[in-house]
């Protein structure tokens, strides 16, 4: 298990990341969101041994991280940016893992091989697509058979073809050996369809952290109409509503807590309309974002 305790990271005068604490079990996949500069991929760096927190703690099963070769070699930090040495090809990067991880496995190597066809074992990487070195990279990064699997945008750049070879391959990792996977994506859809917990950044700080049924559960958006326009009124004194749009007589509400208390609410006023709709994950980090300051206003040039 990965815990984090009381973890700050200060760049110069710029506060990065403040006073983060949570817990990854084994087995899960973590997805990290928030707004750009938020300080996901400062914490996801920390999280790799990259960067030494200036307070607090990073232990994985109990050992520290930074400068802990141990835990290092149990852990693997995929970049938004794939980096190889110059003039490598998959061939000779795989040398090069295989001379830095004990838990590299040739036979995973090769099994993995026919899931990543488009890569040609011996052409230059520098001089594929940012696709098809993310390919290569998360080829490499699973033939080590690591524990943990941090990705910072690990889908960027592939088709959504590879996009689904991926997700069954870390789906499989998970369950067969059970890999802990850490994921930061702006690509809300795709960590929907991932991940089992979720975090969300804004401003180096952690605004919460559930798992993506709770964080669901939590937050409804309900479609009504009421026969009295001080109906509308009345539920707002009631519910911890977050946002609202009226169309002539239907309103739209996203209101946190549970369906059964919004719906206890809204039907003693007897709406002629009243549904309660499904709601995406990047709907509630768009709601939960403006609730924190973070509130994107539409402007026409």
């Amino acid at each position: 298990m990965i815990e984090i305790s009381g973890l700050h990271k200060k760049f110069e005068e710029e506060a990065a990341v403040q006073d983060i604490s949570l817990a990854v079990h084994k087995g899960s996949i973590f997805g990290l969101l928030g707004s750009n500069g938020a300080g996901k991929t400062t914490l996801l760096k920390m999280l790799a041994g990259i960067y030494r927190p200036d307070r607090g703690s990073i232990t994985l099963d109990g050992q520290p991280v930074y400068e802990h070769p141990a835990s290092k070699q149990r852990m693997i930090f995929l970049a938004d940016q794939p980096y190889f040495f110059a003039q490598t090809s998959i061939t000779q990067m795989a040398t090069f893992y295989r001379s830095t991880y004990t838990s590299w496995s040739e036979e995973r190597f090769q099994q993995l091989a026919p899931a990543f066809a488009s890569i040609s074992p011996k052409r230059k990487l520098h001089r594929m697509s940012k696709g098809m070195q993310r390919q290569a990279s998360l080829w490499l990064a699973l033939s080590c058979k690591p524990d943990v699997l941090i990705l910072d945008e690990p889908i960027d750049g592939l088709d959504p073809v590879m996009r689904r070879q991926v997700k069954n391959l870390l789906f499989q990792e998970v369950a067969e050996r059970g890999l802990t996977v850490v994921i930061s994506s702006h690509n809300l859809r795709e960590i929907e369809d991932m991940c089992d917990h979720v975090g969300i950044m804004h401003e180096g700080r952690l605004l919460l952290e559930k798992e993506l049924d709770d964080l669901k559960s939590d937050t409804h958006k309900i479609q009504v109409a009421f026969r009295d326009e001080h109906h509308q009124q009345a539920i707002g004194g009631l519910l911890d509503i977050v946002h609202r749009e009226q169309r002539g007589s239907v309103g739209t509400y996203i209101i946190k807590g549970t369906v059964e208390r919004i719906t206890e609410v809204v039907q003693v006023y007897q709406p002629y309309v009243f549904d309660v709709l499904p709601m995406t994950l990047e709907e509630i980090f768009i709601y939960e974002m403006g609730d924190a300051g973070y509130d994107a206003h539409i402007i026409l040039l």
